[in-house]
């Protein structure tokens, strides 16, 4: 008896592994027809689609012909494509064409452009490759505002450039010295002494900059360079530095109609006290407006060491709204005294319907102008 149900469990185990080998193997069958039926029916949708295509080309030859030669024009396309993408990756330009507006920029960007030709050639570089290399180095300028790069299956690599124009030399808390362009944006750092001379000279120590420019950035993105910013800057105004530019644009224009005699020296910009102008006056010119000009070149010749030299300057005060209306009523101030021979040394435009000015040797006095 014990022999018996030892059998019988035997047997039922052998079932029971039976049983769930066989589920394993309907799973994978389920798998594999779901496969097979997907496949079908991609076999299906490819053999109607050959099989209308070849009764139309069997009942109609005009469109056998049409068809014949779209697929003929595919194939040339394609082959083309394909001929001259590998034919131009292996194009380096063998002649050098630059165009700017700047000579010291345009013999920069040549000297660069051949080095990086040398090594792209020496490291059988793709044409890619060296055009992305000249695009880093163009767009590391930071005076380029727009240019434009092509090199054709000619050989021929052309470059064209056009500056960003500057307007103003802005000087900061820090010394620091920044050359802003007409776009509102900063082109330089420090530039030299004798450099841009002849821009609006705008100052002010409440405004602090922290820039770099695109070339250094370039250079430490090249050799992986991530300078750490662990100082704390000190805490300032907000300052509006468009509002700032724009400004010092419209006082620049609205000087240069102040008349013949008067040059715009230096602007000073503060919080407090808004917009002071230095103005150059030459009193030369402004008395020949006045009087006879054989009379103003006696005069001229007969004048002592002691008196006023022929250029000086003096200060405006305009505030920081209304610039525009209070230079035209300095206008006004300045012919009138001009006509008196008064040369102020210093207007204050900052009220609402007046101007005060300060005479050499005298109080302030206060028109209404």
């Amino acid at each position: 008896m014990n022999v018996n149900k030892r059998l019988r469990k035997a047997n039922l185990l052998s079932t029971q592994n039976l049983d769930l080998r066989s589920r394993k193997t309907i799973k994978n069958t389920n798998i594999n027809n779901k496969n097979n039926s997907q496949l079908k029916n991609i076999f299906i949708i490819f053999k109607k689609i050959f099989f209308n295509i070849y009764f139309l080309t069997k009942t109609n030859s005009k469109a056998t012909y049409l068809i014949s030669i779209a697929i003929l024009c595919l194939i040339i396309t394609k082959t083309s494509i394909f001929l001259v993408n590998n034919f131009s990756e292996k194009i380096l330009p063998s002649h050098i064409s630059i165009e700017t507006d700047n000579k010291i920029i345009t013999e920069e960007i040549l000297r660069e452009v051949i080095k990086e030709l040398e090594k792209s050639k020496k490291n059988s570089e793709t044409r890619t490759i060296f055009i992305k290399n000249i695009n880093s180095i163009i767009a590391s300028k930071d005076i380029i505002d727009q240019y434009w790069i092509r090199l054709g299956l000619d050989n021929k690599l052309q470059i064209n450039a056009i500056m960003h124009i500057p307007i103003v030399l802005l000087e900061t808390k820090n010394g620091d010295r920044f050359v802003v362009s007409n776009n509102l944006k900063i082109i330089a750092k420090n530039p030299p002494q004798n450099t841009y001379s002849t821009l609006i000279r705008l100052e002010t120590s409440e405004l602090k900059i922290q820039w770099k420019s695109k070339n250094i950035i370039r250079k430490n993105k090249k050799n992986n360079k991530f300078e750490p910013s662990n100082h704390k800057s000190e805490p300032l105004p907000a300052v509006n530095f468009p509002w700032l530019i724009t400004q010092t644009k419209l006082i620049n224009t609205e000087i240069l109609n102040l008349g013949t005699g008067y040059s715009l020296n230096k602007i000073y910009w503060d919080s407090n006290n808004g917009f002071i102008l230095k103005i150059n006056r030459n009193n030369i010119l402004i008395s020949s407006k006045n009087k006879d000009i054989n009379q103003a070149k006696v005069e001229e010749q007969s004048t002592t060491k002691n008196e006023k030299t022929d250029n000086d300057y003096f200060i405006i005060n305009v505030g920081d709204n209304h610039i525009k209306e209070k230079i035209e009523r300095l206008k006004s101030v300045l012919a009138e005294l001009n006509f008196k021979n008064i040369y102020p040394t210093k207007v204050d435009l900052d009220f609402n319907d007046k101007a005060s000015f300060k005479i050499p040797s005298l109080p302030a006095k206060s028109s209404k102008y």
